[in-house]
């Protein structure tokens, strides 16, 4: 098979690399905790860590394509067209008969697996550009909820599909039999531990850090100011940041906003300027419960002593 397999091989071990890598800049704890006490954070820059995210992911698309390429244009042609005695020392790998048609190689683990993680990757990165994910683009019908956030934010949880997928595909190989040398499980197994635990952590503190909404105003200009109650020893500095969840609007999404109130106020403060699908669905949610002023007296909706489900982190 020549430089055919060597070049799809050496895409796969590329492709293992970069997956196992871009769960990394997504574990927030962990690059928090390697930038604020390890000197690494001199030298590393991990606020750019959604930079770094978006990278790898042109690197796996760089190398799921050579790989797939290699096969479809180059390994399957050369199997197909095999004369006998090419094809004799090959059949301990691709059984005795020699394969007639591209869908022996697509009826198998290897090409059901290879192609729906081919299929869910390309959703997820076709919705996370700019322009589905910021709702840029005027979509007829009910294809317009493609382009929003939501959309963008749920189709990249498919990942959790395709890690499965890649170690099946990476378990049930043509060439390779010993386990030892399958090694897809040991590039991903760190990394999926690290991100699970990550999540885990996230889940717990934001159900024992519960907090009272106190104040919801919404200003003209398309702005949302909400007051929560201040969990206890919960610090943090001016220009921090905090992660906001409205389970009304979606249980699973949270989204950073800058804390507003100052470190000596007793209530955290954000204000939300209204510009996506999940900021316009918070504002909807608290224009519903808010009355309206009286005429003349202010341009604001209020809504006090508000119990909700919204998690700082």
């Amino acid at each position: 098979m020549g430089d055919c397999v060597c070049m799809a091989k050496g895409a796969a071990e590329t492709v293992k690399l970069n997956m196992a890598l871009i769960l990394l800049p997504v574990c927030r704890n962990t690059i928090t905790w390697l930038r604020n006490k390890t000197r690494l954070g001199r030298v590393v820059p991990f606020d750019d860590n959604l930079n770094f995210h978006k990278v790898i992911a042109v690197g796996i698309l760089v190398g799921v394509t050579i790989h797939a390429g290699a096969h479809l244009s180059c390994d399957f042609p050369r199997l197909l067209d095999a004369t006998p005695e090419q094809y004799r020392p090959l059949r301990q790998f691709f059984g005795e008969e020699q394969p007639q048609s591209y869908w022996h190689f697509v009826n198998s683990v290897e090409g059901i697996t290879g192609l729906v993680m081919v299929l869910l990757m390309a959703i997820a990165f076709t919705l996370a550009t700019p322009w589905f994910r910021r709702g840029k683009l005027n979509l007829p019908g009910p294809l317009k909820q493609l382009a929003s956030f939501n959309a963008f934010w749920y189709t990249h949880h498919l990942f959790v599909i395709v890690y499965v997928l890649l170690v099946a595909h990476g378990y049930y190989l043509y060439i390779t039999k010993d386990w030892r040398q399958k090694t897809t499980w040991m590039y991903l197994v760190v990394p999926v531990v690290l991100y699970g635990c990550e999540r885990l952590i996230r889940a717990f503190r934001s159900s024992i850090k519960a907090v009272t909404i106190r104040k919801v105003a919404v200003y003209p200009g398309n702005v949302l100011a909400i007051h929560l109650s201040r969990p206890q020893n919960f610090k943090y500095k001016s220009g921090q940041y905090m992660f906001v969840n409205c389970a009304a609007v979606s249980p699973f999404e949270w989204h950073p906003f800058s804390i507003t109130s100052a470190p000596q106020d007793d209530y955290l403060s954000v204000h939300i300027r209204v510009l996506g699908d999940w900021t316009r669905a918070l504002k909807g949610v608290f224009s519903e419960v808010c009355k309206p002023p009286p005429a003349g007296v202010s341009g604001l909706l209020r809504a006090d002593m508000l119990h909700g489900a919204n998690n700082p982190e």
